[in-house]
């Protein structure tokens, strides 16, 4: 499977102001959950759930929500950003740290919902957006940050047309964005979950 680059997504932040407001086109699965058929041939994506941040004639890309790993502090994380912080700033505080897919591991991605905003922020479906983790996690230790938060080292994504070829493949099942789906707790029934509501056959 080859990927987009991290080109991609920064394309997708820089030009966020400039696209609210613009519906996706209709073939486009953004905002929208791809769920792995039970044989699926690449281990790394057996039993995941995908969130689509975005799909255009450029490439796909999205994160996996049912691999959570450790928690960490939300200081720790804004340190590995480069960011100081205010004595008790943020103490307490722990997000969970997801496996969003192999591709840049090194990259933290955050999709949140939209009770928080910046001018940075883009809003990929209706109340589910995606911020720069700068902001977003200063906010957070600030306890003016989002209710919800998937937080994902690495993302998962296609080159042009590559990701449609999967599809006449079978090996992705397609089900409308849910907000319960992407930020419940329940990570290990998630997939069983999805698949069950699929209501087409891909």
């Amino acid at each position: 499977m080859r990927y987009t680059i991290l080109a991609f997504l920064v394309g997708i932040l820089a030009l966020a102001p400039a696209a609210q407001g613009q519906e996706a086109p209709a073939s486009s699965l953004k905002g929208k959950f791809l769920v792995a058929d039970p044989a699926m041939p690449d281990p790394r994506f057996a039993n995941t759930v995908i969130y689509m941040i975005a799909h255009s004639d450029d490439g796909a890309m999205g994160i996996v929500i049912n691999r959570p790993g450790a928690k960490r502090p939300v200081t720790e994380l804004l340190r590995a950003l480069g960011l100081d912080l205010r004595e008790g700033q943020g103490a307490g505080v722990e997000l969970q740290l997801f496996w969003g897919g192999p591709v840049q591991l090194e990259r933290v991605l955050l999709v949140h919902s939209d009770d928080f905003k910046t001018e940075s922020t883009l809003v990929v479906a209706p109340g589910i957006a995606l911020s720069p983790p700068r902001e977003a996690l200063a906010a957070i230790a600030e306890g003016r940050g989002p209710k919800h938060t998937i937080l994902a080292a690495g993302y998962a994504g296609w080159s042009p047309g590559q990701l449609e070829r999967e599809l006449e493949m079978k090996g992705w099942a397609v089900i409308g964005g849910d907000a319960e789906l992407l930020f419940g707790a329940d990570h290990a029934e998630k997939w069983e979950r999805a698949w069950r509501s699929r209501t087409q056959d891909l």
